[in-house]
């Protein structure tokens, strides 16, 4: 496995959230013209009618956020504005509603996640797609059945009874994800990904400092982490792919017939508990040290006249999946159930 991967993941990362924030910061100030003037702290109160399924665009710099939906045709704005605010933007266009709050450009909430930000609850039809910027703030959703996009710098991020298509990024923050349906990606720098995920398509995790917590159905699985604990529950897998550095992994699978497993470590411990009587064909190599743990079979596994390094090869049950395993100087251990 590359050394460079936490610099990659971190450059891509913040490179794309700098060029998303930087477009809606171009697009927010063609908007000023139709923006209302908002005092600091002031209450808010208002609703825009829409349609049953609109696009919310909702963009703020410090605070938190409680999204919640319900059965009418329109979006609700309530709460409180931050002690900062310049501007508030409330308005529709098209089938697309903006809630845009804009503080002073130099103002502390750009820099600091205070107790002086916005607070607010925003209600939207359960079928709207949302999409959710900030830069210091707490999100909660619930409920929404289409997608939703979420990008935080700093903040923390829970969604709950969430699909179809779900994408959150944070810099510098937890995400929880409970009973999330449909295609799944979800990265945090520094922050743990708590998850539990239904469905059939694609789903894809990644943090550098984090532990990744799974539960999910997917057959399509990807995780990745640099010095993060990884603990993954799955019930039927075509396809998993784990990258790792420093970090311990434990995965609990079924593995179909024709799967694949690969999965690659520097440092970090890997632990894979199969299902009982697993076909498979296995292929585990240790390259610097390490060493590898079997209780699946009788197979031993072997080490080379000269330096460091092991390796395990065996089919199990006819081995019709395959299970690719590799380490720099970590510990591999296999199981079944």
């Amino acid at each position: 496995m590359n050394i460079n991967t936490k610099n990659t993941l971190l450059d891509n990362f913040m490179h794309t959230f700098k060029a998303s924030m930087s477009t809606k910061m171009v697009l927010t100030a063609m908007l000023l013209s139709t923006a209302t003037a908002a005092f600091a702290g002031e209450k808010v109160e208002k609703t825009i009618d829409t349609s049953s399924s609109p696009k919310v665009d909702i963009e703020h710099i410090n605070g938190k956020a409680d999204i919640r939906v319900w059965d009418k045709s329109q979006v609700r704005v309530t709460g409180e504005l931050g002690e900062q605010t310049d501007e508030f933007i409330f308005e529709r266009r098209g089938d697309i509603v903006v809630i845009h709050v804009e503080v002073e450009r130099h103002s502390k909430g750009w820099f600091d996640k205070g107790e002086d930000g916005d607070d607010l609850v925003i209600y939207i039809p359960s079928a709207s797609d949302l999409h959710y910027t900030a830069v210091n703030a707490d999100l909660i959703a619930e409920g929404i059945t289409k997608a939703v996009d979420v990008e935080v710098v700093n903040g923390d991020v829970t969604l709950k009874n969430i699909g179809e298509r779900v994408e959150v990024e944070s810099v510098n923050g937890d995400i929880v994800l409970e009973n999330v349906r449909g295609r799944l990606e979800a990265e945090t720098v520094n922050g743990e990904i708590e998850a539990t995920h239904s469905g059939n398509t694609p789903v894809s995790f990644a943090s550098v400092n984090g532990k990744l917590d799974i539960t999910s159905d997917s057959p399509d699985v990807s995780l990745e982490t640099v010095n993060g604990r990884i603990d993954v529950s799955l019930q039927a897998v075509d396809v998993l792919q784990i990258n790792t550095v420093n970090g311990r992994t434990f995965a609990s699978l079924g593995l179909n017939k024709n799967g694949s497993v690969k999965a690659n470590s520097v440092g970090g411990a890997m632990e894979f508990v199969f299902q009982d009587g697993v076909s498979a064909q296995f292929d585990i190599e240790t390259h610097a040290g390490g060493n590898i743990v079997n209780n699946i079979s009788d197979e031993k596994s072997q080490k080379p006249k000269y330096g460091p390094g092991s390796w395990l090869r065996f089919l199990h049950n006819g081995g019709a999946a395959n299970v690719d395993i590799s380490t720099v100087h970590g510990r591999i251990e296999i199981d079944q159930k």
